[in-house]
């Protein structure tokens, strides 16, 4: 229960968080709306950290005579830090929608098995962001085209605050209900 409470939280605040930079903190963009998605070293330490949680994850799938693999998915890990630090370009758009697919991941599971109150909206917010993670892992560069827009068109900016406001009030109230 505690890691869905924080972790629920976690992913509300980071909704708030995009809520404030694509509707209000667009009013007036400047270079951070170009260098956020590139970050490297926040973009490394989160990205590191869902790594180590995607190999927990593909390890429990290797299952039977596939278990002799786990020390290659072991070994993998670093190696594909070092790689992407190397090799990726925005590697904070790609870490934070890596974090945004598992947590919703977890949060999806763990709304079923705590029995909350209002499951279908919350798994449809979980589901949601879920979605937005997977376009910010694949396609990355998304992310700072639709700050640019959000800074050049009000309508744009203040509809993505109200989305993103919803979800994060859903992901942060919800669970203490």
């Amino acid at each position: 229960m505690t890691a869905f409470l924080f972790l629920s939280l976690l992913l509300g605040a980071l909704s708030c968080f995009y809520a404030y930079l694509l509707g209000w903190g667009s009013r007036k963009p400047g270079w951070f709306y170009q260098k956020f998605p590139r970050l490297i070293w926040p973009g490394m330490v989160l990205g590191s950290l869902c790594l180590l949680w995607s190999a927990k994850h593909a390890c429990i799938m290797l299952e039977g005579n596939l278990q002799r693999f786990h020390i290659y998915v072991k070994l993998l890990v670093p190696i594909t830090i070092v790689a992407s630090y190397f090799l990726l370009d925005y590697l904070n758009a790609r870490a934070l929608g890596a974090f945004m697919i598992l947590t919703a991941n977890y949060l999806l599971h763990a709304a079923f098995a705590v029995m909350l109150p209002g499951r279908s909206l919350y798994s449809t917010v979980c589901l949601i962001l879920g979605v937005i993670g997977l376009f910010m892992l694949g396609t990355p560069w998304r992310v700072r085209q639709i700050m640019q827009l959000a800074s050049k068109d009000s309508r744009w900016a203040t509809g993505l605050a109200v989305g993103f406001a919803i979800c994060a009030g859903c992901l942060i109230i919800q669970p203490f209900l």
